[in-house]
This record gives C-alpha cells, structure tokens and sequence, in this order.
C-alpha cells in the first residue's frame, strides 16, 4: 500500500484485525463576526476520542445508502460525488455528516429546520431513518454549499478505526447548538485560533486531524474566503505527524515538514494552510 496515494481504497489499508468504518464529520463554519467553527467536547466515557474536543461526526448507516435518496437530494449527483471522493457510493458520506451534525448538536444543513429538528430524538435513538424522515415530510437535502475538505484514516493501535471525509459548510442556522448530554456534553463556538491556543494552553485535548483542520482555518479570514479556494479545485496535500496529540501536524510548507523525527499520517487534505 502506497500510503500517500489520497485515494487509496480503504480495502488496501494495513489493518490490525480491527475493522476500518468509513464515516463522515461536518466542519460548521460562520462569520460571527470572525470567522468561527461548531465544536463538540465528547464525554469522558465515550468509546472514541473521550474527553476530547471534536467536530460533529460519526460513522456511514446503512440509510445512508439508501437507493430513495436518488429522489430525495439536490446539488450533487452520484456520479459527482463518487468523482469528488474518487470511491463508490461517495454521496453517503454527504449525507451521513447532515444527519450526524443533527444529532449530535442539534443543527440542520442543507434543508429545512423546523421540521427535522423534531425528529432529532427518533433519530438518535435509531426509531426512525433519516431517508424516512426526509421522504415523508416531503422535504430534499441540498448539498449544494457542502465540500469536502480532508480525508482521515484512523492509525492502527487504537479501540476503533475509522474512514473519514471531512466536509465543511456554512451554518445559517438561528438556532443555539445543543448537545444530547450522551456523547457529547458541550457544544461552542470559537475561533479556529481561540481553539488552538487553549489546546496549547491545556485547556482543551484534541487530535491531530482536529488540530490540522484549526490549524488551516485560522488562515482564512471569512466564510467565503474558504469557499473561493475550494472552488479552484487544489490539489491533495499530505499531511505530516509529529505527535498525534501533543504536537501541531505539519504541512507542505512547514520548515520542519520533511523532519526526521516526524512521519506520514493517513490524512490528506485539499483545503490549503495559506501563507500570510
């Protein structure tokens, strides 16, 4: 296996006999007025990540995949999204981060609120599909304004391994995040560099793909600054370990990027750390 390759299958990864999932997270961006991110603090009993401050996410349902979404969602077909993510069944991962950003904070993209956000407990709960929900109300998701940003495979070594693009979109939501108080016991808004100072302070305990994605974010000044740049279509960049939570991840540009002491992560991303 080329551990470099941004595409590589999943079923061509080294595994430790523990299963790789494929799973999907929602970066929630806003102008308020600076550019702010949603994140999550997990509870100090979650199987994955305890304690440690996130964005909303969670792995691939079989809804997900669901053939009804073909009628049901706008703004990317197929056919896009596998070309996107260069995989099959690639849209899943679209709607998986919707789902998992209203469970998990409470917060629609890409449709309509009022209606979903009562069925937010069925679908925690697993009561109810998300397609079934969606179909029923007579309601689409737009996945128009959702881009993906990253990939993140999970290193061997740990409870659980998971597949993840990362997406980003705009929240245009009036509505307070709030958290099911099970996995998650906070949700805030704050500066991508608000974040990664009380990271180095101590104050907050994150990994590296979190760190990676502050660490990109705190380059951009707006919503639509980080859109523009996505929009030109750059290229995969692969992103370097030193620590996976104790040390900043390195980028292409980093002096120290090619350092002995550091190694290739299973993580890629295609949304550039801009040089000021």
């Amino acid at each position: 296996m080329n551990n470099l390759d941004p595409w590589v299958s999943r079923n061509d990864i080294e595994t430790d006999e523990i299963p790789i999932l494929p799973a999907a997270t929602m970066v929630l961006l806003d102008d308020r007025p600076d550019l702010q991110v949603l994140m999550l603090l997990r509870n100090d009993s979650s199987g994955f990540v305890a304690s440690h401050t996130i964005f909303p996410g969670g792995a691939i349902e079989q809804d997900d995949r669901n053939y009804i979404w073909d009628d049901l969602v706008s703004g990317l077909t197929n056919e896009e999204a596998d070309a996107q993510l260069r995989t099959d069944e690639a849209r899943c991962y679209w709607i998986a981060a919707i789902r998992e950003t209203i469970e998990e904070v409470g917060v629609v993209i890409g449709s309509h609120e009022d209606e979903l956000l009562e069925y937010r407990q069925s679908l925690e709960d697993g009561s109810s599909k998300f397609s079934q929900i969606i179909s029923q109300n007579q309601l689409s998701l737009d996945l128009t304004g959702i881009k993906p940003i990253s990939r993140w495979i999970t290193p061997k070594g740990g409870p659980r391994r998971y597949d993840t693009y990362f997406f980003i979109a705009q929240s245009r939501s009036s509505v307070t995040p709030r958290v099911d108080g099970k996995e998650a016991v906070e949700a805030f808004w704050i500066s991508p560099s608000d974040a990664l100072n009380k990271w180095e302070a101590g104050e907050l305990t994150m990994i590296s793909p979190t760190l990676a994605t502050l660490q990109q974010l705190q380059t951009y000044t707006n919503v639509d600054e980080v859109f523009t740049v996505l929009n030109s279509k750059p290229s995969p960049e692969n992103i370097r370990i030193v620590d996976e939570s104790k040390a900043l991840p390195l980028f292409p540009n980093d002096e120290n990027y090619r350092a002995s002491y550091t190694w290739p992560a299973l993580g890629w991303t295609w949304l550039p750390k801009q040089d000021h």
